[in-house]
């Protein structure tokens, strides 16, 4: 395990001063297990709530149940695998953004000791869409309700708004911001009844390197917050990567 010193700048995001050796936000009391200065760059990776747009509120993730892994169920499991073959070295899921009409932005980041990401991004494309309806029909029945219609589908790079659209493969393979981003829409029908409204939500991968930011913007199906996504994204994946070990 590498103890480091942080070369991410001397404060965290509410000022106080922090070093690469202070614990990072996650359940009280676990062994240190993660790289204190992969972990800084994890709390650090730069998202401001104004990127956002007007309207938007920090939102402190207290009660949050951070889970080491993010997706269950069995087309998950070749996603897990590669994932796990990066080795994780640090994780913060402690950063959330709310807006009055009850729109919710989660953003998850981890780091791993490869920066060859190709066979995690390639079983991720694979099963993105199978992994999230599993995973979100299992979060439902964790909380006792039978999970309804929940699909899950790819945000075509072609149809993304700009600066995030690709249009031909020579694009797609240059290291550009576009480039980066992996866009899928989840629609969930179990509340909709009671609710008179049916939860979308927006799964947007970036891929930086040895960094992984997962943002996970929740809203009623309908409300367009493309413009949100893509400031959001485009931030994330301007973000210098965390560095490659000599």
């Amino acid at each position: 395990m590498s103890t480091r010193r942080s070369r991410w700048g001397a404060s965290g995001h509410d000022g106080a001063p922090r070093s690469a050796e202070q614990r990072r936000r996650g359940p009280a009391g676990e062994p240190r297990w993660w790289d204190p200065v992969d972990q800084a760059w994890a709390e650090d990776l730069p998202l401001a709530r104004r990127v956002f747009g007007r309207g938007w509120l920090d939102v402190p993730m207290v009660n949050n149940a951070e889970r080491a892994d993010p997706f269950t169920g069995t087309a998950a499991e070749a996603v897990l695998a590669a994932r796990a073959a990066r080795q994780v070295t640090a994780l913060d899921e402690g950063r959330a953004w709310r807006r009055r009409d009850g729109a919710l932005a989660v953003l998850r980041v981890e780091v791993y000791a490869s920066a060859d990401h190709a066979a995690h991004r390639s079983a991720w494309r694979g099963a993105a869409e199978a992994c999230l309806e599993q995973t979100w029909r299992a979060r439902w029945r964790e909380r006792g309700c039978e999970p309804g219609w929940v699909e899950a589908t790819w945000v075509p790079p072609a149809d993304r708004p700009d600066p995030l659209r690709l249009i031909d493969a020579v694009e797609a393979a240059a290291d550009s911001v576009a480039a980066r981003v992996d866009w899928l829409r989840l629609e969930d029908h179990t509340e909709a009844a009671e609710q008179d409204a049916v939860t979308a939500y927006e799964q947007v991968v970036v891929w930086l390197g040895r960094g992984q930011a997962t943002l996970t913007l929740r809203h009623l199906l309908g409300t367009d917050l493309d413009d949100v996504v893509v400031a959001a994204a485009t931030t994330l994946a301007r973000a210098a990567p965390p560095p490659t070990e000599p």
